[in-house]
């Protein structure tokens, strides 16, 4: 895998976490869930199962998901800018939630981001403006992210921050946090699912 004169920030990711050894078929969507927290590893990203040419690969994605902005748990941005590390923080993150929703699906191994730089892990603390809009999309453009490529909004802020001012489509899934008392694996894995037949 190389970076080849890609413009990729610290604050941008892939859809790639280690995955638990005995995973298998059949497993409910909590069971998976509790597996992929079992095996999280803490600010790690596996960039061995990246594909060697990220340019090629960057013109292939069907789906960016879309976060509104670091949290607080979160690797720095010294450590996210080397490797990816953006959603893939400390295990109290529950990144591993989102890991094992998406896992096995089409949107497993999409291209990650944050919609604004700040780093809060109270979102009620953060604002967006179109502008910030306007910036994830050249930031897409210059990576050679197809026009064609779905935004798909982690949280309801993100994906009204989004709506009606992204070119792509836009469509959304619950956020995977602890701030989230609304969270199930089966019903946002279903979403996933949805999303991905479309």
């Amino acid at each position: 895998m190389t970076k080849e004169n890609l413009k990729f920030n610290a604050y941008d990711s892939w859809a790639i976490w280690e995955t638990p050894k005995n995973l298998k078929e059949g497993l409910t969507d909590e069971e998976r869930q509790k597996m992929f927290g079992e095996a999280y590893i803490p600010k790690h990203f596996p960039i061995d199962q990246l594909p060697k040419n990220l340019a090629e690969h960057l013109k292939a994605v069907e789906y960016v998901i879309v976060g509104l902005n670091p949290g607080n748990e979160g690797a720095s941005l010294a450590e996210e800018s080397e490797a990816f590390l953006n959603f893939h923080g400390l295990k109290k993150s529950l990144d591993y939630r989102l890991a094992a929703v998406l896992y096995d699906t089409k949107l497993w191994g999409a291209f990650m981001t944050d919609l604004i730089h700040v780093v809060e892990s109270d979102s009620s603390k953060v604002s967006t403006d179109s502008e910030d809009v306007a910036y994830l999309e050249a930031h897409l453009d210059e990576l050679g992210v197809s026009e064609n490529a779905v935004l798909v909004a982690l949280g309801g802020k993100t994906e009204k921050a989004l709506t009606g001012k992204a070119r792509r489509k836009v469509v959304s899934l619950p956020h995977y946090s602890g701030a989230n008392g609304h969270w199930k694996a089966e019903n946002t894995r279903q979403k996933v699912e949805a999303i991905a037949s479309n």
